[in-house]
């Protein structure tokens, strides 16, 4: 029976309805209440829904958190109120000052407060209408912001619709944050393409928010917390308001209160005992007056309302003497300085090492050898040098000077322009770059060649078995034999589980070669583009950069990494021993019809869905583009296409088409819902 778009109105309101609700309970509650699969299977069916009726899709749609926009620039927006930063105090006796202050304004109030944990993480501006959030804010510089509305729709526990009666317009205010399990699975997945680590969580998050593709924003897995809200018919009781966003759908920051301030003492002290306990990170409290109408009564300054303050944790820190610098060599061949320490007890574990980042770093910190520091622990992975005491310094000591060769392998270091970070150039022969690229080429994701690990790796490295992917394809039982460590039938398998790996995919043999910048989903648009490794070799950095969400940095990188005559000859030795170079089930990429063409497609197609169409263009031999632009061959124009774009190709003197033109291109039609 054919779906009338009336039924299927209906359709996706309940299903929209039934999704937030699994989300709210499993983001805000904890308490998911269907499993994993039946939640894909209902996310699928509206998908679906939405791809066939496009006049139906809403903004408050679960499917609008994936992501997919592309922002080239964040507009800027005056706040409707500042967003005003809070003065600060690290003592007890600050925060007794703190009252006595506004006693002195207000001698016949009385006082209550309300305490929340203060959440080290990106402060935010939410707007909604109708109970439907229709933009959000960065704080920017107090007074106006950007606005990062598409990246903050992919924040999973952010509703896009507030639940239940709520006023006509709501702001709301709180931070954007990042789990530390989130935090170090996002640096892990960076240092496996070749990019540096985040710092730490907040650091990631700010990034995050930045990031011109939204898509890409919701893959980091970023949550919301509020604190604040603006509305007519709100209670003057701060408490209250927090209960008001509870029911509206959001994670509401842990608030302790109304209380004295005595009280709100104890809740400090008491979290400062327990943040690491926390599975995000907090670098305070922050203590409010309760009641709003007092609020406006104490004002605020030029910078930080009255009313308010911090107390910020000190975090734990440690004196120890620094003895020595070490500097590590990654995958890529970056250096990263490490500080070797007398050891020393900080955060309940014994501490021989920090962290120093790049020379820059050691510059700032006027470092000596030797030297005495301060080390902190205060949600990085790894502790940090604070700063020197030059005080204690001992007599003879030296400035540490940058170092000039690779520890490893001797060669002259290197800076590229415009970066802070030093680099060994020796990438095909230093051998932890070595290890560390064929490390990430049997890992998981790439090969997945179980039973090669690191330290084997390093075992047939120093053997002087391996030095090439390739060299994996050529191991025998024999040459495995006498390994020490190795037990009996370990040859064998390392052997067996190598020569299976040969069975992997053209996308997966992509990432697996280690191309800075390419991750997993860069690899995989690459090979939709460029159906064979010749036809990416043969394409030049323009054509590599147009493809969807590509760039330049990514065009050039790939470019460079395929033309290098060492990179290629191993390429070509992959191919002799049998790995997949290219898609098996489709044509070459020269006898495709639409072989070299640049499209872009603009509006919306009936029973069409924009990643068929895209999918459509690069299976047949056309190259999607990422803007309108001179170097774009054809504009496919649907229902209700961006004023902008057309009016841009115009201009330019780009060909525009529909879709049926594009079908009789290519000679068959593209595949409806």
């Amino acid at each position: 029976m054919e779906l009338t778009p009336e039924a299927a109105a209906a359709r996706i309101e309940q299903l929209i309805r039934e999704i937030q609700e699994h989300d709210y309970r499993y983001y805000v509650l904890a308490q998911p209440s269907i499993p994993d699969s039946e939640y894909d299977r209902l996310l699928a069916e509206l998908r679906k829904l939405e791809e066939r009726f496009p006049a139906l899709r809403r903004l408050d749609s679960p499917t609008q958190r994936v992501g997919g926009a592309i922002t080239k620039e964040f507009p800027v927006v005056l706040h409707r109120h500042p967003m005003l930063s809070l003065d600060n105090a690290y003592t007890i006796e600050e925060l007794r000052e703190f009252e006595r202050r506004l006693l002195r304004l207000q001698p016949d109030a009385v006082l209550t407060y309300i305490a929340q944990l203060k959440i080290d993480g990106v402060a935010v501006s939410l707007h909604y209408e109708e109970g439907l959030f229709v933009q959000g804010v960065t704080r920017g510089d107090g007074v106006q912001g950007d606005d990062i509305t598409n990246n903050l729709r992919t924040v999973r526990n952010l509703p896009l619709r507030l639940r239940g009666t709520v006023p006509a317009y709501v702001e709301v205010r709180g931070e954007v944050y990042m789990l530390r399990s989130d935090f170090e699975h996002l640096n892990k997945e960076r240092e496996e393409i070749g990019d540096p680590p985040f710092m730490n969580p907040r650091n990631a998050t700010a990034g995050s928010l930045k990031l011109q593709d939204s898509s890409e924003v919701a893959k980091r897995r970023l949550r919301f917390f509020a604190y604040f809200a603006e509305a007519q018919g709100l209670p003057d009781a701060d408490d209250e308001v927090m209960q008001y966003l509870r029911s509206w759908g959001f994670e509401v920051v842990q608030t302790h209160g109304p209380s004295s301030l005595t009280e709100i003492e104890g809740f400090i002290l008491q979290w400062e005992k327990q943040k690491d306990a926390l599975p995000y990170d907090i670098d305070g409290v922050v203590i409010k007056v309760n009641s709003r109408s007092l609020r406006t009564k104490l004002g605020s300054t030029a910078k930080a309302p009255r009313w308010a303050i911090a107390y910020k944790y000190q975090p734990e820190q440690a004196v120890t003497e620094l003895y020595s610098i070490t500097y590590q060599v990654g995958r890529t061949g970056y250096i990263t300085p490490v500080a070797e320490l007398q050891p020393v007890r900080l955060a309940g574990t014994k501490v021989k090492r920090a962290s120093l980042y790049n020379y820059d770093e050691i510059q700032r910190l006027n470092l000596h050898l030797p030297d005495v520091v301060i080390v902190e622990k205060s949600g990085e992975i790894i502790p940090k040098v604070v700063r020197t005491l030059p005080e204690r310094r001992p007599p003879h000591a030296q400035p540490v000077k940058p170092p000039s060769h690779c520890p490893e392998c001797g060669a002259s270091l290197l800076q590229a322009p415009g970066e802070v970070g030093r680099y060994c150039p020796n990438y095909k022969h230093c051998p932890p770059q070595v290890i560390g690229r064929l490390e990430h080429f049997v890992s998981r994701k790439a090969m997945n060649i179980q039973s090669l690990g690191e330290k084997i790796l390093r075992k047939l490295y120093q053997r002087g078995l391996i030095r090439t992917f390739s060299d994996l394809y050529k191991l025998t039982p024999e040459k495995l034999s006498g390994i020490e460590g190795f037990a009996e039938k370990m040859p064998q398998k390392i052997v067996q589980n190598v020569q299976s790996s040969k069975a992997v995919p053209y996308p997966r043999v992509l990432y697996a070669l280690g191309i800075r910048h390419v991750g997993e989903a860069v690899a995989q648009k690459l090979a939709e583009a460029f159906t064979s490794i010749e036809a990416l070799y043969n394409a030049t950095e323009a054509e590599i950069a147009q493809v969807y969400t590509i760039g330049p940095i990514i065009a050039q990188s790939v470019y460079s990494y395929l033309h290098d005559e060492e990179n290629w000859r191993e390429i070509e030795e992959l191919r002799r021993v049998g790995l997949q170079l290219s898609h098996k089930s489709l044509m070459r990429l020269d006898n495709l019809p639409l072989s070299g063409k640049r499209f872009l497609v603009s509006g919306t197609f009936p029973s069409v869905s924009r990643d068929t169409l895209i999918s459509y263009i690069q299976e047949n031999g056309g190259i999607y583009a990422s803007g309108v632009s001179k170097n774009l061959d054809y504009l496919v124009v649907g229902e209700d296409a961006g004023p902008a774009k057309l009016e841009k190709a115009r201009k330019l003197g780009v060909r525009m088409i529909s879709l049926s033109d594009l079908e009789a291109m290519v000679g068959r039609p593209v595949q409806r819902l």
